[in-house]
């Protein structure tokens, strides 16, 4: 009873001795493509090729036979075929072998309907005619234009292509052309200068150190100009408005990032704050002050500063009044009448600066 094997079996190029192939009278059923068994009926090797079975024959060719124009051949063993020249089918012309088609005479073989010359030039190209037979019936020329048209879309110029050249120009600080290995390389050079008006429908973007603008009108269309935006961190630095004043130093109105307010600069090197409606309104209802004044009477109002503005008025009539007015200290100041007000008296305080 026959062992079924359920993979493939591998002998790593060891012979296989003493083998038999099956032997069956009749094909396989279900085959495979590569199977192999000997027929008992046929007494041959069939394979299957994925379709039918195949007989393995002992040779490929069973004989070969002269035809016409040639003589010899055989049925085994090494076999010569040589050519017959009878001048019937084959003709020898020179170092030539030309085999005649039936009812074609020798003549007709040698006619092509050509005539000897040379065909094409620099300016036109060979027109070949071929019949079925594969013989050149005819022969001839056609012209080729040599100028070729090229244009910028507004201008149209010829170049003739057997005595012109064509020349890629650019233009100064603007467009490179360079020609290498028959490629036409156009670019822009690395320091570009554009002669006339140049308009961005896209974004541009400045990757540099300094941006120079000599023109003497800026339009944004932008209404919040940002600046110092590379800041991503806790911010340290100032950043303002400066003003070239050309052999006059320069002023700035600035945000200082130290004491977080708006300045703007009075003299070279000298700040002030820039006071808000807010600021000052606050700083006004601070130090103010409604008393009732006899002659003489002292008013703090802690600014620290000489530098303030006192004002006066009647709070029944609103009228401004004035009196004499000292500034005792940097904190205080005393108000004087010549007689007693009849109304109570608003003081009005304001520090300059």
């Amino acid at each position: 009873m026959a062992q079924n094997f359920l993979s493939s079996i591998n002998l790593t190029k060891n012979e296989l001795q003493n083998a038999r192939i099956q032997n069956l009278a009749t094909a396989p059923s279900s085959p495979v493509s590569g199977q192999i068994y000997f027929d008992t009926s046929d007494s041959a090797f069939k394979y299957y090729n994925g379709t039918a079975w195949v007989t393995v024959k002992d040779g490929d060719i069973t004989s070969v036979v002269a035809g016409n124009g040639l003589t010899g051949g055989g049925t085994a063993g090494d076999v010569t075929l040589d050519v017959s020249v009878d001048n019937s089918t084959v003709e020898l012309s020179g170092d030539a072998i030309r085999v005649k088609a039936s009812g074609i005479t020798a003549n007709e073989l040698d006619s092509t309907g050509v005539t000897a010359a040379t065909y094409g030039s620099s300016t036109s190209i060979p027109v070949v005619t071929v019949d079925t037979d594969g013989r050149i019936t005819s022969a001839s020329t056609a012209s080729i234009s040599t100028d070729l048209s090229i244009s910028d879309g507004s201008a149209t110029d010829t170049v003739s292509l057997g005595t012109d050249t064509l020349t890629f120009s650019g233009t100064a600080n603007e467009v490179t052309t360079a020609v290498t290995d028959n490629t036409v390389t156009i670019g822009l050079p690395d320091d570009v200068t554009i002669g006339n008006n140049l308009t961005v429908t896209g974004n541009l973007t400045v990757s540099g150190t300094q941006t120079t603008v000599n023109t003497e009108t800026i339009l944004l269309a932008d209404n919040i100009i940002t600046l110092n935006s590379n800041e991503a961190g806790a911010p340290t630095q100032n950043a303002g408005i400066e003003v070239e004043r050309g052999t006059t130093a320069n002023v700035a109105l600035r945000w200082n990032e130290t004491n977080d307010k708006w300045e703007i600069e009075t003299a070279p090197g000298t700040f002030g704050d820039i006071a808000t409606e807010d600021y000052v309104g606050t700083a006004i209802s601070s130090n103010t002050y409604a008393v009732t004044i006899a002659d003489t009477a002292t008013i703090t109002h802690g600014l620290n500063s000489n530098d303030v503005i006192i004002q006066l008025y009647d709070t029944v009539t609103n009228e401004t009044v004035f009196s004499d007015v000292v500034r005792a200290s940097v904190n205080t100041a005393t108000v004087t009448f010549a007689s007693t007000p009849t109304n109570s008296i608003r003081v009005l305080v304001t520090k300059i600066g």
